[in-house]
């Protein structure tokens, strides 16, 4: 049976929702204000942190160390003005480099603009192992070569692995507080690409092996 006909529900089946009072609207912005505010700061933040001055670009010593992602041509000869560049550490593996120009561009931008790439190919989700740490080492080890700029694809995974032999090596910091401490943008490194956390985490300064034998 169908129910009796209502005049109202036919004519206007939505009806207005009730308006609040004035008083009851100022709490509402009162409380919806700030959220929206801070909401808005949290992703310009984000955005200015992901993309400013480049993608996934990090001062982790000022004057001695800083990472990214793989940059541009424009942005690369900016890099290396701006921050007095010597060395850019290119850490990308060799089969990345049949995709596109961005190998050649780098030597050449770097040369042009009084730097020099050093070339230490590592697998994605992979650390240096022992000879790649010590061509790492003994480029850094070398005042001609700073400040250097190291770079993967993404600037995330690879990238934080020579960040935490940095600070592990010329920072002071132990292995814990290294990977404490250096950026992965917001991926679990313990989670997915357990290599690499442990590489840093249980790496070993030089200065520290050389106390121990004493």
């Amino acid at each position: 049976m169908l129910p009796p006909h209502n005049p109202r529900m036919a004519a206007d089946p939505y009806p207005p929702l009730p308006v609040p009072s004035p008083a009851a609207q100022r709490k509402i912005n009162m409380i919806v204000g700030p959220g929206l505010l801070l909401g808005a700061i949290i992703g310009i933040w984000y955005l200015v942190d992901q993309f400013v001055p480049y993608w996934h670009f990090r001062t982790v010593e000022k004057g001695q160390f800083y990472r990214s992602s793989q940059l541009g041509e424009k942005d690369l000869a900016d890099a290396i003005e701006r921050y007095g560049i010597k060395t850019v550490i290119n850490l990308r593996a060799e089969h990345e480099r049949a995709h596109g120009d961005w190998w050649t561009m780098e030597h050449r931008v770097a040369k042009e603009n009084g730097a020099r790439v050093l070339d230490v190919p590592l697998l994605s989700g992979t650390p240096p192992n022992k000879e790649e740490v010590e061509k790492l080492l003994r480029a850094m080890d070398d005042p001609a070569n700073m400040p250097v700029l190291v770079h993967c694809y993404h600037g995330s995974i690879r990238s934080a692995a020579i960040e935490g032999l940095f600070r592990i090596e010329y920072m002071g910091e132990d292995g814990e507080t290294a990977y404490d401490r250096m950026t992965t943008w917001g991926r679990d490194l313990e989670e997915d690409y357990p290599l690499i956390a442990d590489f840093v985490k249980n790496y070993v300064a030089r200065a520290k092996k050389a106390k121990a034998k004493k």
